[in-house]
């Protein structure tokens, strides 16, 4: 049974342009994932992983456009891959300053200004990091957004206006 259980993940990405099809990278292996978590410094949680597995990494459906996400970031087999997640960790942390505080993962429409995040400082009883929404353009200032990231993407699916609530 798995953590996206009942979670239709087709219609999450955007499978069919070419856009959508240069945003994701080929399968996801046990080496990718531990040399991402070496690099990064953070354990990769389990949903993400699963949903590694699902696709690795691609562009959201034009459909979902209520919401600020346009991507979810995969492991490229070049850790300097542009819009891979290890190069995009080092970019949003060491060049755009975001804080050291867990995985950035999705990105959005704003093109890094904002940025979705797996907050490492809260995580539940499975170890899964809540999901919160940073805005670099206001001294990094944090939202809560879901409990984690199957919660997430059932937020992005509805297609809905996110409800968010400030954190600091």
């Amino acid at each position: 049974m798995g953590l996206f259980d009942g979670i239709d993940l087709n219609k999450l990405f955007d499978t069919e342009s070419d856009y959508g099809k240069k945003h994701t990278f080929g399968p996801v292996t046990d080496e990718l994932i531990e040399r991402a978590e070496k690099t990064m410094g953070y354990r990769i949680p389990a949903s993400y992983r699963e949903l590694l597995e699902y696709r690795n990494g691609g562009a959201i459906s034009d459909e979902l456009d209520e919401s600020w996400l346009c991507e979810i970031y995969g492991i490229s087999p070049d850790p300097g891959s542009w819009n891979g997640l290890e190069a995009m960790f080092d970019n949003w942390k060491n060049e755009w300053e975001y804080p050291d505080i867990g995985i950035p993962f999705g990105e959005t429409a704003s093109a890094g200004h904002d940025m979705y995040y797996m907050d490492f400082r809260v995580v539940d009883e499975n170890g899964e990091p809540r999901i919160i929404r940073i805005d670099n353009e206001l001294d990094n200032e944090e939202h809560y957004v879901a409990d984690n990231l199957m919660d997430f993407i059932r937020l992005i699916l509805r297609n809905e206006e996110i409800k968010e609530k400030p954190l600091n």
